[in-house]
């Protein structure tokens, strides 16, 4: 819960009471019951905020917290759409380290677009051992 105070803290660009991060998170009266990215909303967050007895101001944390929950909706999308296509790509080159590093090359920003990444970069973006020449697709 500390590290969810944080975040939310972080986000907001105001430090969160505990009893708020608990409540956001949907432990109220001893339950346990979280809330999801799916069922977590502005009316959920401005409710914990308002039944506080701290004085705080719900658009304080709702406005930053919306722009951020947007912005992962739109990886979770992105990702949902490339994942296909980046598993067929490992499974047409058998997760050659080499034919990743090609690709990851072309994603580099400019000016280091197209030149060939060393292999310690390309193994530290796959998150994979100094050394690996090939690399498992985890889903």
């Amino acid at each position: 819960m500390e590290y969810a105070g944080l975040l939310f803290s972080e986000i907001a660009q105001y430090l969160l009471p505990p009893r708020v991060v608990r409540r956001i998170l949907g432990f109220v009266d001893g339950t346990d019951t979280q809330l999801t990215p799916e069922t977590f909303t502005a009316i959920q967050l401005s409710a914990a905020i308002m039944d506080s007895a701290d004085n705080l101001t719900p658009q304080w944390y709702i406005e930053p917290l919306e722009r951020h929950v947007q912005r992962l909706w739109h990886v979770a999308g992105v990702m949902n759409y490339i994942g296909p296509h980046l598993r067929a790509l490992h499974e047409s080159t058998e997760g050659e380290v080499t034919a990743a590093g090609l690709l990851l090359a072309e994603l580099a920003p400019e000016p280091d677009r197209g030149k060939p990444l060393p292999n310690s970069m390309t193994q530290l973006l796959l998150k994979i051992e100094k050394g690996t020449l090939k690399y498992s697709w985890v889903a």
